[in-house]
């Protein structure tokens, strides 16, 4: 009795008949179909990311003048605006200054005769 119950595969009833060669002919069909438009799929997808890019620097310049034409505008307003300002307390003259290039580094440049 144990040994009639593995003489058929429990799996052949289920998958067979037309129905199996329809799924089967189905399955081959559609991975044949993605195979043969996937570089069509890619061909598209690397002219989008193209698009993108393009439309993305164009857009960054336009954004970037923007904001250093604002920045100029500003710091020229505050260079107008920073002349009114200054203080005098007793003999010291007090000028505010809004940009920061007395604080930067310097730059010492390399003598050949110095080692």
């Amino acid at each position: 009795m144990i040994y009639h119950q593995f003489q058929q595969s429990p799996l052949q009833t289920r998958i067979s008949g037309p129905r199996a060669w329809l799924a089967m002919a189905l399955s081959v069909s559609l991975i044949c179909l993605s195979l043969f438009l996937l570089p069509f799929v890619l061909l598209f997808g690397a002219i989008a990311l193209g698009c993108l890019v393009l439309f993305s620097r164009f857009y960054i310049a336009r954004q970037l003048a923007k904001f250093n034409q604002a920045q100029a505008n500003a710091k020229q307003h505050a260079h107008a605006a920073e002349e009114p300002q200054s203080q005098v307390y007793g003999s010291e003259t007090i000028v505010r200054e809004t940009n920061a290039t007395r604080y930067q580094g310097r730059t010492f440049e390399h003598k050949e005769d110095e080692h």
